[in-house]
């Protein structure tokens, strides 16, 4: 059983993170954290194979961390799950040594690919026996080339926005209240017309519902609501 540690700052990605890699046979997660501190703390007390890592964290960061254990040499393998998608980013932590890199959000079947291939990967490393060429270009070719998986966004959509939008929509008081793009908007400090787009959008993959109305001088104000059974779907944004 290969023994996975989950570092995320965000306990419900956390547990969605903890969710898929149960999900993968061979796997299990033995912690989840949410400082590089306490990642790097739980590292030194017991043996941990993979570590799912994030960037953005109060403290150090996800490279830090990484950083930290080239440096004392800890025999554990780090596979990124962060919003981080800047080429610079990718290419320290590349260069660190990161198994494989997925950038938020993305879908189960992106970190299954990730999973089964370090699995394969592990367990030819691990043969006492020698390994021919093809085997070993065999295990490479498993390995992503890039960081495929992110969900490609309409022309004019940023990233970060509807990162935005959507941590705004998830922090609503209430059990799944119904709000307007004009209160979005204030809480987002975005235009109106800017987050109808991001609105619209999350109603075309079926996230959020949408209801038409009208308030004063008959002018068009729709509301919308977070559809309970696509709120993972809303926290792959994150």
């Amino acid at each position: 059983m290969i023994r996975v540690l989950l570092v995320e700052d965000d306990p419900m990605v956390a547990e969605l993170n903890r969710i898929y890699v149960d999900r993968v046979g061979g796997f299990q997660v033995v912690a989840s954290v949410r400082t590089a501190a306490e990642g790097l703390a739980l590292l030194r007390e017991q043996p941990v194979e993979l570590l799912l890592l994030d960037i953005f964290m109060a403290g150090q960061t996800g490279l830090d961390l990484m950083a930290d254990i080239r440096s004392l040499g800890l025999d554990v393998d780090v596979i990124f799950v962060t919003a981080a998608r800047d080429a610079r980013t990718i290419g320290k932590a590349l260069k660190l040594g990161a198994v494989d890199y997925l950038i938020k959000p993305f879908e189960f079947e992106r970190l299954q690919q990730a999973l089964e291939g370090y699995r394969e990967t592990l367990r030819l490393v691990r043969t006492e026996q020698a390994l021919s060429q093809s085997e070993l270009d065999a295990a490479l070719s498993r390995r992503p080339r890039d960081t495929a998986g992110e969900v490609d966004l309409p022309k004019g959509l940023d990233r970060a926005t509807l990162t935005r939008v959507c941590q705004s929509i998830l922090d609503l008081p209430g059990d799944s209240p119904w709000f307007t793009s004009e209160e979005q908007a204030g809480l987002v400090g975005i235009s109106r017309v800017s987050v109808r787009k991001y609105l619209e959008y999350l109603c075309g993959l079926k996230v959020l519902k949408m209801e038409p109305g009208y308030g004063g001088m008959g002018r068009p104000v729709h509301r919308y609501r977070l559809l309970k059974a696509r709120m993972e779907a809303l926290r792959r944004f994150l």
